[in-house]
């Protein structure tokens, strides 16, 4: 990592994302972009002293924007948690082993955690979840839950007694959407839950292993990836404050962004209140506390997402089942009147299209064209049909979806769920762009995420390969260019968290902010999974540079 320079001035081949021509030079001064041009302004540049970097073969990209992602449940879960993601465990077997091995570093009175994927219950050999008998054989005396991907969660029968998971049987509200408690032919729970870990009362670690946790995933899952600009998605005061403890202290190199979650972090209006006269330590331009993000429906992997189409008889619990809604339409008003009156964003998460339905005739009902404009989380990783897109676009407002996903699980397992309907539509980019609408692409990383879902390399590559996760190509026509997913992971990214202006592209007056590649994608674009991040400029200083201790192993 070097110091700031005051000036200097960085050479090779650079695409600005500012709908100009490319450039071969860009002068940095103070933090800031001075001046793009080409070998011209190179040289004058170095004729007046200028520290010249030079990019070699590769490629200067701006500093990627991940506008959602859960840093601290990735973060804090994976520090603390035993990895159960397939492949490191390919039987349920594997999983108990794996466990068993974690107990004896369990002090009195703290959880045993593990952590699998998104739809663990069909990348595991028996192509089920554990159940908490099984969980029962680890130990019947610690509290076991093993986290699967964010909605869904097994529990052991001391980690059922402790989380009370009878108040979410009698209408109790969850945390990431509407409950859900399993229960077996005589009416006792599986161990199986869905929505309510926000409301597992795992014991709480002091700040300093939080704070070591926060530090080192970012660097290693995010800087290391060149993303420069996070918007993270917390679920309590103590998780916004940690990240501006950390930034301001310089520990945690990065461009933050916050929405509070609720209910998790606290009711709405009382959200809305706090982020709105939140004030950071690290300042403004360092750690922003952005909006409020609610749930309108809930996860695919919990069979939870509201869909227009009936999940299939193998996936449902009753015959025209359709998943659920948690947000009625009077509550989503409310929701947009309340984030609007305080002055902040609001973001609703929509995994299925009824429950994007539902938020865009809220936003429809109220003023389409009041700033800030609703964030819908998810839009897009499934369209119903192509004439939907008009109806976002009608409603102003900012899709924000995930291609890794594709590969995660939309391009084999939705479909698996919804029958032959969701087998067209599939984070249908092409048919998106060629609408005139231009999403914002994030990793939505969380606790279970893959193992390549942090770097934004590896979600262009889902949106050039469209490969879902057995290796089949996933419609194909549905492919875009490296440059129009650069945008997506730059510009757009920045345009929904409201920092378009000052971030995002390569332009005079914004940011320095930049990532130069090894190879430059545009000829290769078949290399863009091997392609690695050499180094990352934040505010035109060094953060990050690529050696051979700190590699990232890419995939042939």
């Amino acid at each position: 990592m070097s110091s700031a320079s005051a000036s200097f001035v960085i050479t090779g081949r650079i695409a600005t994302v500012s709908g100009t021509s490319d450039a071969g030079a860009v002068l940095v001064r103070e933090g800031r972009i001075a001046e793009v041009g080409d070998a011209g302004l190179a040289a004058r540049a170095a004729q007046a002293g200028v520290e010249v970097h030079d990019a070699g073969p590769g490629l200067v990209v701006p500093g990627f924007v991940d506008p959602h992602l859960h840093l601290h449940h990735f973060a804090v879960g994976t520090g603390r948690g035993v990895d159960c993601r397939v492949p490191t465990v390919r039987t349920i077997a594997d999983v108990l082993d794996a466990l068993a091995a974690g107990r004896g570093e369990i002090s009195d009175g703290d959880w045993l955690l593990g952590y699998g994927n998104l739809f663990f219950d069909q990348k595991i050999a028996e192509r089920r979840h554990p159940t908490r008998a099984e969980l029962d054989a680890v130990s019947t005396t610690i509290p076991i839950a093993l986290h699967l991907g964010g909605h869904a969660t097994v529990l052991n029968t001391p980690a059922l007694r402790l989380a009370k998971v009878e108040r979410f049987m009698s209408g109790a509200a969850g945390g990431w959407g509407a409950p859900v408690v399993e229960l077996d032919d005589h009416g006792e729970p599986t161990g199986l839950v869905a929505e309510i870990d926000p409301e597992l009362p795992i014991p709480q670690l002091d700040q300093d292993r939080v704070d070591e946790y926060l530090e080192t995933a970012y660097r290693e899952h995010f800087t290391r990836h060149g993303v420069t600009t996070f918007g993270e998605m917390t679920e309590s005061g103590e998780a916004a404050d940690a990240l501006d403890r950390l930034i301001a202290s310089g520990r945690l190199p990065a461009r933050g962004n916050f929405y509070a979650m609720v209910p998790a972090t606290m009711p709405l209006r009382e959200a809305a209140d706090w982020v709105a006269g939140y004030r950071s330590a690290a300042g403004t331009d360092r750690l922003r506390a952005c909006g409020v993000k609610m749930f309108a429906d809930g996860g695919y992997s919990s069979r939870n997402a509201a869909s227009r189409t009936p999940y299939v008889t193998d996936h449902s619990p009753h015959s025209g089942y359709r998943g659920r809604l948690n947000l009625t339409h009077p509550r989503l008003r409310e929701a947009i009147e309340v984030t609007r009156a305080a002055g902040v964003q609001l973001a609703v998460h929509t995994n299925g299209t009824r429950a994007q339905d539902e938020v865009l005739a809220a936003v429809n009902a109220a003023n389409p064209l009041a700033n800030p404009s609703v964030r819908i989380e998810h839009l897009g990783n499934l369209l119903g049909c192509p004439d939907d897109v008009r109806t976002w676009r009608s409603a102003n407002v900012i899709p924000v979806l995930q291609p890794a996903f594709l590969y995660n699980f939309v391009g084999d397992y939705v479909p698996m769920l919804l029958g032959d309907t969701a087998m067209s539509g599939r984070l249908a980019l092409r048919t998106i762009l060629d609408e005139g609408v231009l999403p914002a692409a994030s990793s939505d990383v969380a606790l279970g995420a893959e193992s390549e879902q942090s770097n934004p390399l590896f979600g262009m590559w889902c949106c050039l390969a469209r490969q879902g996760y057995w290796g089949r190509r996933v419609e194909p026509e549905q492919q875009i260019s490296f440059a129009e997913a650069l945008r997506l992971f730059t510009l757009e990214g920045a345009r929904a968290l409201g920092r378009d202006g000052d971030i995002g592209s390569i332009e005079p007056g914004k940011r320095a902010d930049f990532v130069v590649l090894d190879r430059d994608p545009r000829s290769h674009p078949d290399e863009l999974r091997k392609t690695a991040v050499q180094t990352v400029y934040l505010d035109g200083v060094e953060i990050h540079r690529r050696t051979p201790d700190n590699a990232v192993p890419v995939k042939e």
